[in-house]
């Protein structure tokens, strides 16, 4: 994977076809969704280690899908942030998957929230929303006003339509 900075303090880890986002403050990093394993999700913060030299304080999930939460589990020192439905769902899927009490206890939100969820950091606002079901039924979107970026998870892909037909159940 690669850390690529976007604008200064914003950045976006790829990793295979799935992204990452990094908002870096002076008071520490966020990170937007987990990625795909743990290995993966190791090698993001070690990029952000070594080129923003800030430590990761956050972890924002949006999509309850593995492919966006397996690497949860590298981020067991942070505070994880989702939807309450985020929580219900991937709560839901690793019963399914049979995946074990500490890997549910690693991936699983600290904080959840309803509606929105306000941040300061660093000096800036992050504001975590919910504007209604998309690709899942609690897809977030985090939008920092003051610097007019939002990262949108998979509520956008650059290559297809969006699939919403998974948050309608």
């Amino acid at each position: 994977g690669t850390l690529r900075q976007l604008i200064p303090g914003y950045y976006v880890f790829s990793s295979t076809s799935f992204n990452s986002g990094v908002i870096a403050t002076g008071e520490g990093v966020i990170v937007l969704d987990g990625l795909t394993s743990e290995a993966i999700a190791r090698k993001e913060r070690e990029a952000i280690a070594s080129q923003i030299n800030q430590p990761v304080r956050f972890l924002v999930s949006s999509t309850f899908h593995n492919n966006y939460t397996r690497g949860n589990v590298a981020y067991q020192d942070v505070v994880k942030i989702g939807h309450e439905d985020y929580r219900a769902d991937l709560l839901a899927q690793m019963q399914r998957d049979q995946a074990s009490p500490d890997e549910q206890k690693a991936r699983l939100p600290q904080i959840t929230f309803r509606n929105r969820l306000t941040m300061h950091l660093g000096g800036k606002e992050i504001q975590i929303l919910y504007l209604g079901k998309g690709h899942t039924r609690s897809d977030s979107i985090v939008f920092v006003p003051q610097d007019r970026i939002a990262y949108v998870s998979e509520l956008y892909f650059s290559d297809q339509f969006l699939y919403i037909n998974d948050g309608y159940g």
